[in-house]
């Protein structure tokens, strides 16, 4: 697939991160004898897999659910297929259900995207060039109220030249449009189902993926088995007849239940879940991201309208003592919202953090000396280590005169509805996690004052026009350029603090290989299978 000469560029971007991903890769490969676990071998024909993530879905139509590794993504990948996708160890976007997706023309306002002849949905609908742009429109439009609508907002206008070629003319130029396509419109659903039933394919989705939902118990598992009509079936894909994906949110009892052969594979972004896994020579695939562990400060409301308030709070703490405490010294406290060993970074422009006397003079100035107490909400998913860290934000934060933290636990379901979903007043902090492989369009979608997903508030100008400058070049220089001025003024913003860099490892059993994983660490599942 060629998707442009500038891939090549891209390449180079994250070299860094892809020798430290390959590097993790070997060192997890665990047992030092024959059968020790190995990404990359061959699956044999048949059998069955059990995945577990960390909740149960918001929902299975690609419109309504989160796309991140510890949402739906693996799920939305196993019912929809991707018609590209994103290597992360090579930063390159690769085909799949697409042959191609390229600038059309001399500006990258235009776009073709080519599609593979012979796809069909699982109840016999061909996917072809119309049904990309009826998924696509419906994104688009606001009644729908898609989680994808701010990917789709730049689209002007959709052509369906033949019937497998659809031209994309956009509003403004971006090249780096296929990686969005990658993290935001690459899961396509049967129109004929979308028109019969439009809320019905959420627990009867119809895609064109290697498998088919059978069974879903409520929080506890969904069940898949193989289809038939799987366009690669052919080839003999997928390998394996049966899928499981459970619900376990403890990361750490995941891994324990992969050593005890409950569970296959799991997904971790714990670092010490990862060092857990790595401990008891499980198979252990490591991804290189941006992004990480922070604290998302909502500026629609208060407290943390005012910066004093939000500043006060990053000043309070430590992310090499968070990791120390928390993460046993496994991660890498963050230097911002970019990996250390990404080239677009600058790791001198580390916000100011841990510095306590600043803090208690910041709280001091914004409580009138504790006679004007403030009190918030700290949102955070069910998840054990989350929770622990949060309760020792609570703790640290009662310290100080006039400061009340309440930690607020919810379900994954909730918790990307209203806190991810931007737009909310109801929470006033948060944990955020981002895991972004490509800084477009995770860090435009994150920062950008007119984008949807924007879910702190945030609106700087000058951020804005460094975030588009950034999206219409794939020049490593002028890249990094770009995002270094995005750091130096949120720095002086602080819209969020990143505390912990980003981690993702599939976590796996010796008995499993074909591993490979996409954008931010979902499981392509036409590779992988078992070894007997």
């Amino acid at each position: 697939m060629s998707l442009r000469s500038s891939c090549r560029t891209r390449r180079r971007i994250v070299a860094l991160i892809a020798a430290t991903a390959l590097a993790g890769a070997l060192a997890g490969c665990g047992n030092d004898d024959d059968t020790k676990p190995s990404a990359a071998g061959t699956p044999k024909q048949g059998g069955s897999l059990t995945m577990s993530l960390p909740g149960d879905s918001t929902s299975l139509d690609p419109f309504s659910t989160s796309y991140v590794n510890v949402a739906d993504g693996s799920r939305m990948s196993a019912l929809y297929d991707s018609l590209v996708w994103t290597d992360p160890t090579t930063g390159s976007v690769r085909p799949q259900l697409a042959e191609s997706l390229a600038v059309l023309g001399t500006k990258a306002d235009t776009w073709r995207l080519k599609l593979r002849p012979n796809v069909k949905f699982s109840d016999g609908t061909v996917l072809d060039a119309e049904a990309v742009r009826f998924n696509w429109d419906r994104h688009k439009d606001p009644k729908v109220g898609s989680f994808q609508r701010g990917a789709a907002s730049n689209i002007l206008s959709l052509t369906v030249t033949d019937p497998l070629t659809l031209d994309v003319k956009l509003i403004s130029e971006n090249a780096n449009f296929d990686h969005l396509v990658t993290r935001s419109l690459a899961f396509i659903a049967s129109p004929t189902a979308l028109r019969a039933s439009p809320t019905g394919i959420a627990d009867k989705p119809v895609g064109a993926g290697p498998y088919k939902l059978v069974t879903w118990e409520r929080g506890v598992k969904q069940t898949f088995t193989r289809n038939p009509d799987y366009w690669q079936r052919e080839k003999g894909l997928p390998h394996l007849d049966n899928l499981t994906i459970t619900v376990d949110t403890d990361v750490t009892h995941s891994v324990a239940a992969v050593d005890d052969g409950k569970t296959d594979l799991t997904v971790a972004v714990d670092p010490l879940a990862v060092a857990q896994g790595e401990d008891k020579k499980l198979g252990v695939l490591r991804i290189g991201l941006n992004g990480g562990q922070m604290v998302v400060f909502n500026m629609n409301v208060a407290p943390f309208k005012d910066l004093r308030a939000r500043r006060a709070f990053v000043f309070a703490f430590s992310g090499a003592e968070i990791n120390q405490k928390f993460f046993g010294g496994k991660g890498i406290p963050a230097k911002g919202i970019f990996a250390a060993s990404s080239p677009v970074a600058n790791i001198q422009l580390a916000a100011s953090e841990n510095d306590k006397q600043r803090a208690k003079e910041l709280f001091d100035d914004v409580t009138a000396n504790g006679t004007k107490p403030i009190k918030f909400t700290y949102w955070v998913p069910q998840a054990p280590a989350s929770i622990r860290v949060a309760e020792y934000m609570k703790q640290v934060l009662g310290t100080y005169a006039g400061v009340e933290m309440e930690v607020k636990v919810v379900d994954i379901a909730t918790y990307v509805k209203t806190v991810r979903g931007g737009g909310s007043t109801e929470w006033q902090a948060a944990l955020g996690q981002q895991w972004i492989d490509d800084p477009e369009p995770g860090i435009y979608d994150l920062l950008h004052g007119k984008s949807m997903t924007n879910n702190s508030g945030y609106e700087n100008a000058s951020v804005d026009t460094a975030l588009e400058d950034a999206r219409r070049t794939t020049d490593p220089a002028a890249r990094r350029d770009a995002y270094t001025r995005v750091q130096l003024q949120v720095n002086k913003d602080m819209p969020f603090w990143v505390y912990q860099e980003a981690v993702t490892a599939a976590i796996y059993a010796p008995r499993i290989t074909g591993v490979q994983l996409m954008n931010d660490g979902i499981v392509l599942w036409d590779r992988i299978g078992t070894t007997g």
